[in-house]
């Protein structure tokens, strides 16, 4: 009777141990998310951006989140992220905000600005301190949480003429991209929007006669000092580039809320880590540049002041015809106000 007894007990010890089992394994199974760039992963544009957030949210969740991460083009166009993540193809990516200008024209104002309006440092304040992360979720109204992911280095021009004032850059043929197509056609240019892959073969055919593309790194290793002879800045087209994490709403909501915190957490770090990267290879790559016989050239302050002024005409004309452009921009400006007389008081001149 007492083996009987004793079996029996074993019995039940050994179900309930394994429901036990079953049950912790069922709650510590990983979730895995799908996510895409909408640059290839090797790339600094994804290096220092999704790629290092990803890396981040497994470390940091002990790898209860694994990112499984696709190169542009590996599940869907790289134009075509935005979408994808909206309609669950992927539960993840990192765009440009600018990309969706068509449903969304404020998206250029969450990216860069012309003329030196924003900057890398007030851009970041802006984004992370000031209305930027609650505007740029009110602007997508539900379609995807967002939020910032990646920040590029300043940016500059390439010409194979030299340009000492606004006025030489009228009559040319320039490559850009976002709101500074309209700043140079203010200046009298000829606007192409041309892929990365295009920029150096189109420069060295003439078929133009300036381009912009990134910072000295993505420019140094796209082959642009092989056909260009002047280096132009500062970047009056475009200060810097901040990009965007989406996730999907479905993804987003079955997440616990420590994840999410970790979600969050995780593109903050990777955004200031790999700025800070991003800028040592921008550094190597210009000292590069300078080595290599390029003549770098530098607008006068009141070049850079007249660009400034024409780009704040673009954004009030734009203001007017679209409210939620006007009240993103707005924003900005106030900001602009805010935070101008301790950013003058405190920088060395």
């Amino acid at each position: 009777m007492k083996k009987k007894l004793l079996m029996f007990v074993l019995i039940l010890v050994l179900v309930f141990s394994s429901f036990v089992f079953v049950n912790v394994y069922a709650d510590t199974k990983p979730i895995t998310w799908i996510a895409q760039s909408c640059f290839p992963i090797q790339l600094p544009l994804s290096r220092f951006a999704i790629v290092l957030w990803a890396e981040k949210v497994e470390a940091m969740s002990g790898g209860r989140l694994v990112i499984e991460l696709h190169s542009s083009g590996e599940v869907v166009p790289g134009t075509g992220v935005f979408e994808a993540v909206r309609d669950g193809v992927l539960d993840c990516g990192q765009n440009t905000p600018a990309w969706q200008k068509g449903l969304y024209p404020a998206g250029d104002l969450f990216y860069t600005l012309p003329g030196g309006i924003t900057e890398y440092h007030d851009l970041m304040v802006w984004m992370y301190s000031g209305e930027g992360i609650q505007l740029e979720h009110e602007m997508y109204n539900g379609e995807v949480v967002a939020f910032p992911l990646g920040l590029t280095p300043p940016e500059e021009l390439w010409t194979n003429k030299p340009i000492n004032s606004l006025k030489d850059m009228e009559g040319l043929k320039v490559r850009s991209a976002g709101l500074s197509m309209e700043l140079w056609e203010k200046l009298g240019c000829s606007v192409v929007l041309l892929p990365g892959g295009e920029v150096v073969p189109s420069l060295q055919r003439g078929v133009v006669d300036a381009a912009e593309f990134c910072d000295p790194s993505m420019d140094y290793s796209l082959g642009l000092p092989d056909v260009a002879k002047f280096l132009i800045g500062p970047p009056v087209h475009m200060g810097s580039n901040m990009f965007q994490l989406l996730i999907n709403n479905k993804s987003w909501n079955e997440l616990p809320n420590d994840l999410k915190e970790i979600v969050k957490n995780a593109a903050v770090a990777a955004t200031l880590e790999g700025y800070a990267k991003h800028w040592m290879e921008a550094i190597d790559a210009f000292k590069k540049i300078s080595d290599a016989g390029i003549t770098i050239m530098k607008l006068s302050p009141e070049a850079q002041a007249e660009a400034k002024k024409l780009s704040f005409e673009i954004l009030d004309e734009k203001s007017k015809k679209d409210p939620y452009f006007g009240k993103v921009w707005n924003s900005q400006k106030n900001f602009l106000e805010l935070y101008k007389p301790f950013h003058e008081f405190s920088k060395f001149d």
